[in-house]
C-alpha cells in the first residue's frame, strides 16, 4: 500500500509531469516525422525516375547539338573553295594534267578539325567518286585500299560507300559498327558512328567517323552500369548507337503517345524523342538500383529518427531536472515554514526565494486576523467566446486522401491597360470574381472539383474526371473561353490543362507541369487553352552580324533598316512557334542591346528605359511588338542622332552628302569648297562632332551597301565594286577584309550557308 502511495505521488509530481511533457512533444514530432516520412517515401521513387529522366533528357540534348555541328562542318568543308577547284580540275581535266599537289592544302584542313577535340572525331574523309580515291586526316590512299586494310568492316565496305552516290541530297547517319583501325604503330577496333553528306551530283562526298565511346563519356556520362544500356534510334525505329548488347531494340516495350518512362521486366525503361532530328534516345536503368536507393533512404531516415528520439529523452531528462530541483527545494523551505535561499541559474526562483520569508510572515498575520472575522468571498465568472475560423484546409484534406482520376486546371491571368485610362476594376477584386465564377463553373459540372486562388493573377482547380464526364470539361473550358474573351480587352488569360493523373502523391508532378504549359502560351488577344505539353524551343537572339547591322542603323538613324531586322527575326520565330514569354525575353535582350548601343555612342543614360519595359509588360499581340520596337528605335536613334549632330548643319549637310552619293568620286576638298571653308579645318571638325574622320564616313556606309549586295544580288565582285564607288577591286577588298574581318567572297559564302541551314533546319 505504501509503494502505490509513492508511486501515485511520483506520478503526479511536477518532475513526472515536466518529463511526460518532453515526451509528449517528442511523440508530437515523431508521429509528425513518421506521416512526413511517409508522404516523402510514396514520391522518392517518383523524383528519382525524375532524376534519370533528365540525365535522358540533357543527354538526348547534347547529342543533337553534336550532331548539328558536326552537320555545319560537313556543309562547310564540302562548300570550301580550295575543295571545289581541286574536284573542278578531276572532273573536267585528264588525270595527268590534275594538280595532286592542290589536295596537301584540303589535307590540313581536314588534320585542323579532325583533330580537334571539341567534335569527337577519329577521322574525317572525302570520297571521291571518280578517281575512287579518299583524303583523310593521315593522308591519301586508294578507296577500295582504304576500307580494306585501314578502316576495315564489312559492312561498312568500299562497295557500301560507293553506293551512296546514288542516293539524294543532304545528310545521313549511319549505324554504328566496329572498324578494324589500322595505323602505322598499332592494330585496334574502335566503335565508329559515320556521318555522311552528298549534293547530287557532286563527285564526292564527306564522311565523318564519329567515335561513339568519346561521345558517350562526354554527353552521357553516369556510371558504368547505366552506360551499358544506352542506346540511340533512328526514325524507323532501326539503331544507330547502342552502348553494349544488353540492351536491344526487341526489349523495349510499347509506349503510349506522351509517355516517357515504362517498367518492363527487371528494367525501367526511359526515352527522349528529338522531333528535329526525328532519333530516339534509350536508356535502361535496372529496377533493384532505384529500390536500392529508396532503400539506403529508408534506412538513414530510421537511423536519423531513432537517434533524434535518444537525444530528445536525453535533453528532456535533463532539462526536467533541471527545472524540478530548485523547485522541489522551495516546496520543501515552504512546509517547513523555513524559506532558504538555494542557489539557482533561474532568476525567478530565486525572486521566490528573497520574497518568501516575508510572504510567509504576512500570512500568519492575515490569518490570526480571519480568525476573529467573518469573510464573506463573492465569485465571478468568466465567460470566453472563441471565434471560428473558416478555412478550406478541409477541402485540401479531401483532396489528398483521393484516388480517383483528375486533373488540375490552372488560370494565369493578364490584365490589360488600356491606351490613355486608368484600369477601370482592382485587379485584386477582378480575380476574386473570375474565381467565384469559375468555382461556379466548374461546381455545376464537377460537383466535387475545388478552385483556389494561389496567386493574384493565378487561379487553379482541382477537377475529378471519369470516363462519363471526360468531354465535359472540355466544354466547360471552351464556354469560360466565350466568357472571358468579352472583356480581351482588359483581360487576357491563359489555361493550362494537365493529363488525367491516378494518385494523390502526383499532384505535386501535375502543379509543376501546369505551371511549366502557362508558360506556353502563344502571343495573341484571346484566351488561350493549352492541353499538351510541349518542349521548350531554342533561345532566339540575334547573330553578332545582325548585331552589327543593328548598330549601324542605329547610328545611322535608319529605323527602317532595324525594322526589317525585326521582322525577319519575327518571322523565324512565328514559324518556330515561339511562346509570349520567348517573344518578352528576345524584346527586353534587345531593348538591353540598344540602350547599350545608345551609351556607347556618348548619349548618356537613357532615362525612357523605364517607360519602354513598363510598355513591353503591355505587349501580347506581334503587332503590339512591332509597335515597340518601332518606338524603340526611333528614341534610341534620335537620341544617338541628337548627340552626334547637334542640330549642326555643317554636319547635316556632310552626313546627307555622304549618304546619297557615297557611288561618286566624293572628297573631302569638294565638300570644303561648297562649304566655304578649308579642308584641313573642316576634317578637324567633322572628327571632333562625330567621333569618325571623312573617309571613315565613307568606307563605313559603302561597306554596309557592299553587303546588301552581295547577300541580295548575284552581281559579281568586281561590279559591286564600281557600284559603290570603288574604282580599284583590291582596295574594296582590302576595306571589306578590315571593316568586317573577312574577305567579299568569304561574306557572300556564309550568307548562302546561313540561309541554305535555316531551310534545311525550316
Amino acid at each position: 500500500m505504501d509503494f502505490l502511495n509513492w508511486h501515485r505521488m511520483k506520478r503526479q509530481s511536477l518532475f513526472m509531469k515536466i518529463f511526460l511533457s518532453f515526451l509528449s512533444i517528442i511523440l508530437l514530432f515523431v508521429s509528425f516525422h513518421m506521416i512526413s516520412f511517409r508522404f516523402f517515401t510514396s514520391g522518392i521513387q517518383t523524383e528519382i525516375i525524375q532524376y534519370n529522366r533528365l540525365i535522358l533528357k540533357n543527354s538526348a540534348e547534347r547529342y543533337q547539338t553534336h550532331f548539328s555541328r558536326l552537320k555545319t562542318l560537313l556543309f562547310g568543308i564540302y562548300n570550301d573553295e580550295k575543295l571545289v577547284a581541286f574536284n573542278r580540275q578531276m572532273v573536267m581535266r585528264p588525270d595527268h594534267d590534275v594538280n595532286f599537289w592542290q589536295a596537301g592544302d584540303i589535307l590540313k584542313m581536314l588534320r585542323s578539325h579532325a583533330y580537334n577535340p571539341v567534335y569527337y572525331l577519329d577521322n574525317l574523309l572525302i570520297y571521291f567518286d571518280k578517281p575512287s580515291f579518299v583524303i583523310e586526316k593521315e593522308g591519301t590512299s586508294e578507296s577500295a585500299m582504304f576500307f580494306t586494310n585501314f578502316y576495315k568492316n564489312a559492312h561498312y565496305s568500299d562497295a557500301y560507300w560507293e553506293a551512296q552516290f546514288e542516293r539524294g541530297i543532304g545528310y545521313k547517319m549511319h549505324s554504328a559498327e566496329k572498324f578494324a583501325i589500322k595505323t602505322l604503330n598499332s592494330e585496334t577496333d574502335r566503335q565508329l558512328i559515320p556521318i555522311s553528306f552528298r549534293v547530287p551530283p557532286g563527285n564526292y562526298q564527306m564522311i565523318a567517323l564519329l567515335d561513339a565511346s568519346s561521345m558517350m563519356q562526354a554527353f552521357y556520362g553516369g556510371n558504368e552500369e547505366n552506360n551499358q544500356r544506352f542506346m540511340i534510334l533512328n526514325e524507323d525505329g532501326s539503331v544507330l548507337y547502342r552502348s553494349s548488347d544488353e540492351i536491344t531494340v526487341g526489349e523495349l516495350p510499347a509506349f503510349e503517345s506522351g509517355q516517357d518512362y515504362k517498367l518492363a521486366g527487371d528494367f525501367y525503361y526511359f526515352i527522349d524523342k528529338d522531333n528535329e532530328s526525328k532519333l530516339t534516345y534509350v536508356t535502361a536503368v535496372p529496377y533493384a538500383d532505384i529500390a536500392s536507393q529508396v532503400s539506403k533512404l529508408n534506412y538513414t531516415m530510421y537511423a536519423i529518427l531513432a537517434v533524434s528520439i535518444l537525444i530528445g529523452v536525453a535533453a528532456s531528462l535533463f532539462f526536467s531536472r533541471g527545472i524540478h530541483r530548485p523547485f522541489k527545494q522551495v516546496v520543501a523551505s515552504i512546509l517547513h515554514r523555513k524559506p532558504e535561499m538555494v542557489p539557482s541559474k533561474i532568476q525567478e526562483f530565486d525572486l521566490i526565494h528573497k520574497e518568501l520569508y516575508g510572504l510567509i510572515k504576512e500570512k500568519e498575520e492575515i490569518h490570526n486576523d480571519l480568525l476573529n472575522k467573518k469573510s464573506l468571498l463573492t465569485s465571478y465568472g468568466y465567460i470566453t467566446k472563441l471565434k471560428s475560423i473558416n478555412s478550406d484546409i478541409n477541402e485540401w484534406k479531401d483532396i489528398m486522401v483521393k484516388e480517383e482520376p483528375y486533373v488540375i486546371v490552372m488560370y494565369q491571368l493578364h490584365f490589360r491597360m488600356l491606351a490613355g485610362s486608368e484600369q477601370p476594376m482592382d485587379p485584386d477584386r477582378a480575380a476574386y470574381y473570375i474565381r467565384e465564377y469559375i468555382q461556379v463553373l466548374m461546381t455545376e459540372n464537377f460537383p466535387s472539383s475545388h478552385t483556389f486562388q494561389m496567386e493574384n493573377n493565378q487561379i487553379l482547380s482541382f477537377v475529378t474526371v471519369g470516363e462519363d464526364n471526360a468531354g465535359s470539361l472540355h466544354e466547360a473550358l471552351h464556354l469560360l473561353k466565350r466568357i472571358l474573351d468579352r472583356d480581351k480587352e482588359l483581360l487576357l488569360v491563359a489555361i493550362a490543362v494537365s493529363p488525367v493523373y491516378r494518385h494523390s502523391s502526383q499532384f505535386n508532378e501535375a502543379y509543376r507541369q501546369v505551371l511549366d504549359m502557362v508558360q506556353q502560351a502563344k502571343p495573341g488577344d484571346e484566351t488561350q487553352i493549352i492541353t499538351e505539353h510541349a518542349p521548350a524551343t531554342a533561345h532566339f537572339a540575334f547573330t553578332p552580324l545582325q548585331e552589327q547591322e543593328l548598330y549601324a542603323g542605329l547610328q545611322a538613324g535608319n529605323v527602317a533598316a532595324c525594322g526589317l531586322l525585326i521582322d525577319r527575326m519575327l518571322d523565324q520565330m512565328a514559324k518556330k512557334e515561339a511562346s509570349l514569354l520567348q517573344y518578352r525575353r528576345f524584346a527586353e535582350g534587345i531593348a538591353e542591346r540598344s540602350y547599350q548601343m545608345v551609351e556607347t555612342s556618348g548619349a548618356g543614360a537613357v532615362e525612357t528605359q523605364q517607360r519602354e519595359f513598363e510598355m513591353l509588360k503591355q505587349c501580347y499581340t506581334r503587332e503590339e511588338f512591332k509597335q515597340f520596337y518601332d518606338l524603340l528605335f526611333a528614341a534610341c536613334a534620335e537620341l544617338i542622332r541628337s548627340q552626334k549632330t547637334e542640330k549642326d548643319h555643317t554636319i547635316e549637310f556632310v552626313m546627307k552628302c555622304v549618304e546619297t552619293r557615297y557611288a561618286e568620286d566624293i572628297s573631302l576638298d569638294m565638300l570644303a569648297d561648297k562649304l566655304n571653308l578649308s579642308a584641313a579645318y573642316l576634317s578637324v571638325y567633322i572628327k571632333e562632332k562625330t567621333g569618325m574622320n571623312f573617309s571613315d564616313h565613307i568606307n563605313t556606309i559603302r561597306i554596309r551597301k557592299a553587303k546588301q549586295l552581295l547577300s541580295q544580288t548575284n552581281l559579281i565582285i568586281h561590279d559591286i565594286s564600281l557600284q559603290i564607288g570603288y574604282r580599284n577591286v583590291t582596295s574594296f577588298n582590302r576595306m571589306f577584309k578590315k571593316l568586317t574581318g573577312m574577305s567579299p567572297g568569304e561574306f557572300r559564302k556564309n550568307q548562302a550557308a546561313h540561309s541554305m541551314m535555316d531551310e534545311l533546319s525550316g
